[in-house]
C-alpha cells in the first residue's frame, strides 16, 4: 500500500516494551500506598501516645497530672518508704498489715489498732492485684521474718487478672531481688504500650471533659504514717452529683478491666501469686484473713452487663475450694454485700471507694469474727 507504512510494534525498536515496565509501575504504586499507610498509622499512634502521655489519666508515666484518675508506681514506692520508716521507728514493727487495691487503701490502721491493740500498717496500692501483694509479702518476709505480721487482704472481684493498668511493685529497685530482669522489662513495656491504646485515650478525654475523675481539684497521693491514703475528694456532695460521678467512673473502669483487659474469669498466674503469698505467711505461722470488697449498689447495677456477679461467685468458689484442699490456710469473710457489715450506700466516695464510716464498720465485722488480729 503506497504512501502508507505499517509499523510492526512487535519488531520496531522504538516501540519495544521494556520488560516488566507495567509491572514495576504497579509495584511502585502499591509500595507507595503501603508506605503512606504505614506513615499515617505511625503518626496516628504517635498522636494518641502523645495525648495520653500529656493527660496520663491512669498514671502510666509516674507523673501526677491534674487529670489523674488513678495513681501509678509512685504510690507503690511511697508505701515502701512508709513501711521502711515504720520498721525504723521507735515503736514495734507492724503486727497487722493490710493488703489490696485502692479500695483497701482507705482502711484506717488506727481503727485496726483501736480494735485490736496491735500496731497496723496499710500496704494496699492503687490497682493492686495478687502480684503486688506477693511482692510486699516477700519484702515482709525479708524484713520481718522473725516477727511476721498478720495479713488482712481485701480482694476485689476482678483481682485475678494478668494484665494491669499501671506499673507493678516489681519496677521499684528495692523489689529487684524478688523478680527477674525480664519481668521488670516486660512490666515497663506493657505500661508504655498502654499509652498507645484507644481505651486510654477514651479515659483521657473523659477525664479532661470532667476536669478530673471527680470534677474537683486533682487528687493528691498523700498518706498517713501508717500507710492509709488521705482521700482528698470532698464528700459533701448531692446524691445527683455522686450518681453522675459513679456512672462516669464505672464506664471508665469497665472500659479498662472488662473491655481492654478482656477480663472474664480467674486467670492462673494471679491465682498462683495469691496462693504463694498465703503459703509464705503460713510458713511463718500466720493464717491470713481474706475479705471480698463491696461495690456501691449503683456501680454493681451498671456492671451487671459485664457479669460482675458471676465474677464474684467464681472468686468465692475458688477461695472455698482452696480452703478445702488444705494446701494453704486462710480465713475468708465475704463483705461484698453491704448488709454483711452494716454498710451504708450513702457512705461511698464513688462507685468503689468507701468512706471511713463504712470501712470502720467492715473492720468491726472482721473483729467480731475474730479474724482481724489473727490467732
Amino acid at each position: 500500500m503506497s504512501g502508507t507504512s505499517v509499523i510492526d510494534v512487535a519488531t520496531d525498536p522504538a516501540h519495544v516494551a521494556v520488560p516488566g515496565e507495567g509491572e514495576h509501575a504497579g509495584d511502585f504504586s502499591h509500595a507507595a500506598f503501603v508506605r503512606w499507610l504505614l506513615a499515617a498509622t505511625l503518626v496516628a499512634v504517635g498522636a494518641v501516645a502523645a495525648v495520653n502521655w500529656y493527660i496520663d489519666p491512669t498514671g502510666v508515666t509516674g507523673r501526677s497530672t491534674k487529670w489523674l484518675v488513678a495513681e501509678n508506681s509512685e504510690v507503690r514506692s511511697a508505701k515502701l518508704d512508709l513501711y521502711e520508716a515504720a520498721l525504723a521507728g521507735d515503736d514495734t514493727a507492724p503486727e497487722i498489715v493490710l493488703l489490696g487495691s485502692s479500695r483497701t487503701m482507705k482502711f484506717d490502721p488506727q481503727v485496726v489498732e483501736r480494735l485490736t491493740d496491735a500496731r497496723a500498717f496499710n500496704a494496699a496500692v492503687s490497682g493492686g492485684v495478687p502480684r503486688d501483694a506477693w511482692l510486699f509479702v516477700k519484702l515482709i518476709e525479708a524484713r520481718q521474718g522473725e516477727t511476721f505480721p498478720h495479713l488482712v487482704w481485701g480482694l476485689d472481684a476482678d483481682a485475678f487478672r494478668d494484665k494491669q493498668l499501671r506499673d507493678g511493685l516489681s519496677t521499684d529497685p528495692r523489689m529487684a531481688r524478688f523478680v527477674s530482669r525480664g519481668e521488670r522489662i516486660a512490666t515497663r513495656v506493657a505500661s508504655a504500650g498502654t499509652l498507645t491504646e484507644l481505651q486510654t485515650l477514651t479515659a483521657a478525654l473523659r477525664s479532661v471533659t470532667s476536669n478530673g475523675a471527680d470534677g474537683q481539684a486533682p487528687r493528691e497521693s498523700r498518706f498517713s504514717a501508717s500507710g492509709m491514703q488521705l482521700w482528698s475528694l470532698p464528700f459533701g456532695k448531692t446524691r445527683q452529683f455522686r450518681e453522675r460521678l459513679i456512672r462516669k467512673e464505672i464506664a471508665m473502669y469497665a472500659g479498662f478491666i472488662f473491655e481492654r483487659d478482656s477480663y472474664d474469669g480467674i486467670e492462673q498466674d494471679p491465682l498462683d501469686d495469691f496462693t504463694d503469698a498465703i503459703r509464705i505467711a503460713n510458713e511463718h505461722g500466720d493464717v491470713p484473713t481474706i475479705f471480698l470488697t463491696p461495690y456501691h449498689p449503683l456501680a454493681e447495677e451498671l456492671l451487671d452487663r459485664y457479669g460482675i456477679d458471676e465474677r464474684a461467685d467464681e472468686v468465692r468458689v475458688t477461695l472455698r475450694r482452696l480452703q478445702r484442699e488444705g494446701d494453704v490456710e486462710f480465713e475468708f469473710v465475704d463483705l461484698s454485700s453491704l448488709a454483711s457489715f452494716g454498710g451504708d450506700p450513702a457512705q461511698f466516695y464513688d462507685g468503689i471507694h468507701m468512706t471511713p464510716k463504712n470501712t470502720a464498720r467492715a473492720l468491726a465485722r472482721l473483729q467480731r469474727d475474730g479474724v482481724l488480729a489473727g490467732s
